[in-house]
C-alpha cells in the first residue's frame, strides 16, 4: 500500500516542449511557465518507481539564492538523500514535491501555489536566517545526459536576500558562502549539472 510521502509531483517528458530534448537551461517568463507545465499533465506516482522511468520527469524547484552580485553556494554531503550528487558544489536548492505540498483549486492542482509553498519549505529546511526581498521564477533546467538528470526537470527561481543566510540548516549542506559567477565559473569541474548549466548561461546572458 503506498503512503503519502512516497507519492512525488512529475509531468509526461514526451509532452514537455521540444527545447527540453537538449540539456540545457530555457528561460521563460513566469506566465509563460505555468501552462507550459500544467498543459503537459501533472501526475503524483511514487517515488521509487519515477527514480527509474524516463518517460516522467519529477518536478523538483530549484532555488538560486542572491546577494547583491554574489550566489550563495554550498557542498553536497553524504548526508544527503541522492547519493550521484555528493561532494557536488551547488547553487540550487530543492527537492521533490511531495503529495501533503500539493495545493489544490477545486479538482486540479493549483501549481503556482504549490512551487511556491514547496520551494519555501525546502529553502527553510536547508539554511538557516533566509530574509527574502524580491523571488521571481525563471525557467526550465534539463539535463538529458546522466541518469538521474534524465527524471528530473528543474524549475528554477531566483531569490534576491536582504542578507547573508546564518550557515547551513541541515546535515546535507556544509561549506556554505557566497561566489560571483565568474568565482563559480573557474571552479565549474566540482559544479552539479544543473549549476553549472544555469552559471554558464547567466555568465553570457544576464542572471
Amino acid at each position: 500500500m503506498l503512503t503519502h510521502h512516497k507519492l512525488i509531483l512529475a509531468v509526461p517528458a514526451d509532452r514537455l516542449p521540444e527545447a527540453t530534448r537538449s540539456t540545457s537551461f530555457i528561460p521563460t517568463s513566469e506566465e509563460g511557465l505555468w501552462p507550459v507545465l500544467q498543459q503537459a499533465g501533472l501526475w503524483l506516482g511514487p517515488r521509487p518507481q519515477l527514480e527509474e522511468m524516463p518517460s516522467f520527469r519529477q518536478i523538483i524547484p530549484y532555488v538560486a539564492l542572491k546577494v547583491g552580485d554574489r550566489f550563495v553556494k554550498y557542498t553536497r554531503t553524504p548526508a544527503g538523500g541522492e547519493a550521484r550528487l555528493h561532494g557536488r558544489v551547488s547553487i540550487g536548492l530543492g527537492g521533490h514535491i511531495d503529495l501533503p505540498d500539493v495545493a489544490f483549486a477545486g479538482d486540479h492542482i493549483d501549481l503556482i501555489r504549490t512551487l511556491d509553498g514547496a520551494a519555501r519549505r525546502e529553502v527553510d529546511e536547508e539554511l538557516a536566517g533566509v530574509q527574502v526581498a524580491r523571488r521571481r521564477w525563471a525557467g526550465l533546467l534539463v539535463d538529458n545526459d546522466t541518469p538521474v538528470g534524465r527524471v528530473h526537470v528543474g524549475v528554477v527561481a531566483v531569490w534576491e536576500l536582504e542578507s547573508v543566510p546564518h550557515g547551513s540548516a541541515e546535515d546535507a549542506i556544509a561549506d556554505t558562502g557566497l561566489a560571483t559567477l565568474q568565482e563559480l565559473h573557474a571552479d565549474e569541474a566540482r559544479l552539479e549539472t544543473w549549476s553549472a548549466l544555469l552559471v554558464r548561461h547567466w555568465l553570457s546572458h544576464g542572471g
